[in-house]
């Protein structure tokens, strides 16, 4: 089935990006292959020619293809490897023994037609997924498999043995392409993945050491204001104990956060801590406290713990602001679950002092929670100036 992809069913997109080795100009890459191209080309087209008596359109048929495939190799691989297919057996067709003979050239095998042919197998094998690869090659070796009977009805089946030769190098280097180009992926994966973790270190400690600090602070100080200050009566005492509480509550959320921040992509061991499953409470929470909420949630089982984290977050993030730059509007919370992913959203309605901005750290935390579980997220004002936070997170 390999092959039937790759000739047939196999498309473009399907294949890899380029592999990037030219570090030169555009121009300047373009112009070399352009010019070693057009040099083939006229050598190609002239001794078809004469070889075919005379016929310029011989030439034409055996050339163009192979010019082609070149110049498309970058931006459509597959097809420059079925042009190359198709133009090996066009050249295995009007292979004939030159009349007059020029220079070492007295036959025309399919040496010189290598040329074009190794380089734009070789680069459609590099670019091709792994389960793609052996598809791309036995097209290739299916182009010579057709050529050689042809050549050896002519010439003898020992003519075809240098561009065989010549195909199977270009197989090879082209697994060989392959095969470095994964391990530039991954060292690059590895390289952002340290990176990504030297950031959420650092998020950790200056959470650890600047918003810790002020929490316990503020907790602190709730707690000893009715020795410090005169005249507290029961009911302030009462809310400097709810403050308290507050903070203390926020201090153990912030230690949570720390310990998910210093995790390496295993499950928090900080429990507990907030889940998807709280985000019904969450809401019941804002409608508590005036707050005109509709939701629709569907239940989401199985979700990893560092998600499930997220997108609490994201819904309670996405209620403070709603219920602080637009207080009285309403606001819907949507929770879908798909096969795998989930997608939320938190919308509201047209914020009361229009020009109040709401882009600031807030929403900077909700994308940095979204990048980190490597989902993606939106935020923006609707056509009616409410706003709309929408995520859809992995499963």
């Amino acid at each position: 089935m390999g092959i039937v992809w790759a000739f047939v069913t196999g498309r473009d997109r399907e294949l890899d990006p380029p592999i990037g080795w030219w570090r030169g100009p555009t121009w300047l890459g373009w112009a070399l292959v352009l010019g070693v191209m057009g040099m083939w080309a006229i050598s190609a087209f002239l001794i078809f020619t004469l070889a075919n008596a005379g016929n310029s359109l011989v030439g034409v048929l055996v050339a163009a293809p192979e010019f082609a495939a070149v110049v498309l190799a970058r931006h459509f691989p597959l097809t420059a490897v079925r042009l190359a297919f198709v133009a090996t057996i066009a050249a295995a067709i009007y292979s004939k023994e030159l009349p007059h003979p020029l220079g070492y050239a007295r036959h025309w095998p399919l040496d010189s037609h290598l040329i074009p042919l190794a380089p734009v197998v070789a680069l459609g094998i590099a670019r091709a997924p792994k389960e793609r690869m052996a598809g791309v090659a036995l097209l290739a070796f299916g182009a010579m498999a057709l050529a050689t009977p042809i050549v050896a009805v002519g010439y003898g089946a020992d003519m075809m043995a240098g561009p065989i030769a010549g195909v199977i190098g270009a197989v090879i280097a082209g697994f060989i392409l392959n095969d470095n180009r994964y391990t530039r992926l991954e060292s690059e994966y590895e390289r952002q993945k340290r990176s990504h973790l030297q950031q959420r270190t650092k998020i950790a400690r200056e959470l650890h050491d600047v918003i810790g600090h002020h929490l316990s602070m503020i907790a602190v100080r709730t707690d000893s204001a009715r020795y410090r200050l005169s005249g507290v009566t029961p009911e302030i005492q009462e809310e400097f104990s709810a403050l308290g509480d507050a903070a203390r509550e926020a201090l153990t959320d912030a230690r949570r956060l720390i310990g998910v921040l210093r995790e390496d992509d295993s499950e928090a061991e900080h429990l507990p801590q907030p889940t998807i499953d709280d985000i019904p409470e969450l809401v019941q929470s804002a409608v508590a406290s005036g707050a005109s909420v509709t939701a629709e949630l569907s239940a989401v089982p199985g979700v990893p713990a560092m998600v499930g984290l997220a997108a609490y977050r994201i819904v309670q993030e996405s209620l403070s602001n709603a219920m602080r730059h637009s207080p009285g509007t309403p606001i819907s919370v949507c929770l879908r679950s798909a096969e795998d992913s989930i997608e939320l959203s938190v919308e509201n309605g047209p914020f009361a002092p229009l020009s109040e901005a709401v882009d600031g750290n807030g929403l900077a935390g909700i994308k940095e929670r979204v990048s980190l579980v490597g989902g993606e997220c939106a935020a923006g004002r609707r056509a009616d100036g409410g706003f709309r936070v929408w995520a859809k997170l992995p499963r």
